[in-house]
């Protein structure tokens, strides 16, 4: 009798563990994913005046960051 309680509560663990390190490895997913979406705000250094601008907001021309198009011509 103790045999098979011992059995089944295994059985239990394995289950448990199946259905819960799946969610646990989305969670990691997840906060990946999340931390991607924080890389858009990224700052960058205009080439011209060394002003820092968000990565979204800059000017890229040539290859190099810009902070206005004022700043992107007069290079």
């Amino acid at each position: 009798m103790l045999f098979k309680i011992a059995i089944l509560l295994g059985v239990l663990f394995l289950i448990y563990l199946f259905f819960f390190k799946n969610r646990r490895q989305e969670d990691v997913k997840k906060s990946t994913t999340h931390t991607k979406v924080l890389e858009g705000e990224t700052m960058v250094e205009c080439q011209k005046c060394s002003t820092f601008v968000s990565h979204n907001e800059a000017i890229i021309k040539d290859g190099q960051f810009y902070c206005s198009k004022e700043c992107a011509r007069l290079s």
